[in-house]
């Protein structure tokens, strides 16, 4: 049986079934003035919305709270071991006096020692360790205004869902079954005729480099690479490679999204409802499961048809509101580079700036390849992109790698002193910090593996940023939510996605919400290049990403 336990008192605590409590309870769960101290208050949030409940006044997550202050921990954030970690106890066996020095103590007065009961006082117990450590390292504000407030906004996402076409969906899970035999018997003709099993690389091996002779990829123990970079690489020596690649791809869509997808439409509501993990990147960012939402392609025909199943409800659309290189503008920002800045407020498109300034020609003058460079550089600097990563990049040798970074940097030093500002600062501090002061610790900086080390600079460079604009779209999620929660016609949040948001929006409340959403989205956090908004709508996701 499951039970729900609270403790309003330290070393007291009411153990009731779940159920049973989830229905007494319901009007205390729903009082935002009744303050709340939860571990993991999303499920608890989640179960309440399932019994027309809500989960208000939540005033700390202790599983949140620990993922603030620890992210990244390999363990995950199971209460009892951060009932271990923070007050030396040992939850699971009864065990409940503290370590030497602990101040606190799980001691029951009223309740035998019950487990349920153990862990309600340990909640209470891990707020004040957990909330002093929290303002000691400046990060309670970002707890308290960010990280909290979210978890009811994902569990109102998550209890929601998107709706799904499941005819559409199962069609496309043929369609793509039966592209894969295809290519598959193509693939097979290529090796002249003899079956093999084409997702076996020991196979591929043989047949590419053996049997086939194609160009040897990069070495490895088994032989030579079969991964799609290395194939990337020897695409025109052979159609089988072409066609092997494009099968990987079928593939994939068909494994990772309709075979997972059909299973999770709940047949109750037609919706699939994703699970978030709002805890489990080191960086800040969200992921999803159940599915994973983040890995669906963002280009190409095979990721729109997967996009296409996600529908809107009748007499509803969806509204697709995507950050424009929120990344890139957050580096021009704490950077305060001017080539940069003028690069966003010149009105041309940012590419053809920078690449226009970069090889020292008009921005009518920059040329598709010049822009591609530029473009595919400035998304690799925060990543630590060194001379060889641009030459297999961009397919020139080093030298010419090598001269285009100098060139770029010459054209925009504030940059580099940034990105060297940052790497020598993580060194000292042993971590970074984000605008709103989400720290991320860097262990591997004072690793005696050059790999190693040389892993966690391009992770100083890049966790800054990411995180800054991971903690962007989280104010703005929080915003938007309260907005819609005080004008439900206005519309439904239903999914978040990179730095994509999703809505679902009544067709004669579309305008409205669009430029609300645009509105509050921009102005969330003041940067000196300002933030962008693409808003786009249509009855399906494909159609509102455009």
């Amino acid at each position: 049986m499951r039970w729900l336990a609270t403790s309003t008192d330290p070393g007291h605590a009411a153990v009731v079934p779940f159920e049973e409590g989830l229905s007494t309870l319901k009007e205390w769960l729903s009082d935002a003035a009744r303050v709340k101290y939860v571990h993991d208050a999303k499920t608890l949030h989640r179960q309440a919305l399932d019994a027309d409940a809500s989960l208000e006044g939540l005033a700390v997550d202790t599983l949140i709270a620990a993922y603030v202050l620890e992210p990244g921990l390999a363990s995950g954030y199971p209460l009892p071991d951060l009932v271990e970690r923070y007050l030396g106890v040992k939850l699971d066996t009864g065990e409940v006096q503290p370590k030497k020095g602990r101040q606190a103590a799980l001691d029951l007065e009223d309740d035998g020692g019950d487990a349920a009961a153990r862990t309600a006082v340990a909640v209470r117990a891990l707020v004040p360790v957990l909330e002093d450590r929290l303002r000691n390292r400046g990060m309670w504000d970002l707890a308290a205004a960010l990280e909290f407030p979210l978890v009811g906004v994902l569990a109102r996402m998550e209890h929601c869902g998107v709706r799904i076409d499941r005819s559409y969906l199962e069609e496309l899970n043929e369609d793509l079954g039966g592209k894969m035999a295809g290519l598959e018997r193509k693939i097979h003709e290529r090796a002249g005729g003899e079956p093999f099993n084409v997702n076996s690389n020991l196979q591929l091996q043989k047949i590419l480099f053996d049997q086939l002779g194609l160009p040897k990829t990069k070495k490895i123990k088994t032989g030579y690479s079969t991964d799609h970079a290395e194939l990337q690489k020897i695409r025109d020596a052979h159609p089988i490679v072409e066609e092997l690649l494009e099968y990987r791809e079928v593939a994939k869509l068909k494994t990772g999204f309709t075979d997972a997808l059909l299973p999770l439409i709940d047949p109750k509501t037609g919706r699939i409802h994703t699970t978030y993990l709002q805890a489990s990147a080191s960086t800040g960012r969200l992921a999803s499961t159940n599915p994973n939402l983040q890995n669906i392609p963002i280009r190409g025909e095979l990721g729109r048809q997967i996009r296409r199943a996600f529908i809107a409800e009748d007499g509803f659309v969806l509204v697709s509101a995507d950050y424009g290189q929120i990344e890139l503008r957050v580096l021009a920002h704490l950077s305060g580079d001017e080539g940069i800045l003028e690069a966003f407020a010149s009105g041309h498109d940012y590419h053809a700036a920078i690449a226009a300034k970069v090889y020292g020609v008009d921005v009518a003058d920059v040329q598709p390849s010049m822009r591609a460079f530029a473009k595919q550089f400035s998304f690799g600097i925060a990543y630590g992109m060194s001379a060889y990563g641009v030459s297999e990049r961009l397919g020139i040798d080093t030298d010419e790698a090598s001269a285009f970074i100098e060139t770029y940097y010459a054209q925009f030093p504030r940059v580099r002193e940034y990105l060297d500002a940052q790497v020598k600062r993580a060194k000292a501090d042993g971590f970074t910090t984000t605008m709103f002061g989400r720290r991320r610790y860097l262990p591997e900086l004072q690793s005696d593996n050059y790999r190693v080390r040389a892993m966690g600079e391009r992770m100083a460079l890049n966790a800054p940023i990411q995180g800054s604009s991971a903690d962007i779209i989280k104010k703005a999620m929080i915003d938007i939510d309260a907005k819609l929660r005080a004008d439900p016609g206005l519309g439904r949040m239903l999914l978040t996605v990179h730095d994509e948001l999703v809505f679902e929006v009544p067709t004669d409340r579309i305008d409205e919400a669009s430029s609300t959403v645009r509105e509050l989205m921009e102005g969330v956090v003041e940067l000196r290049c300002g933030l962008a908004v693409d808003v786009h709508t249509g009855a399906n996701w494909s159609e509102a990403h455009a």
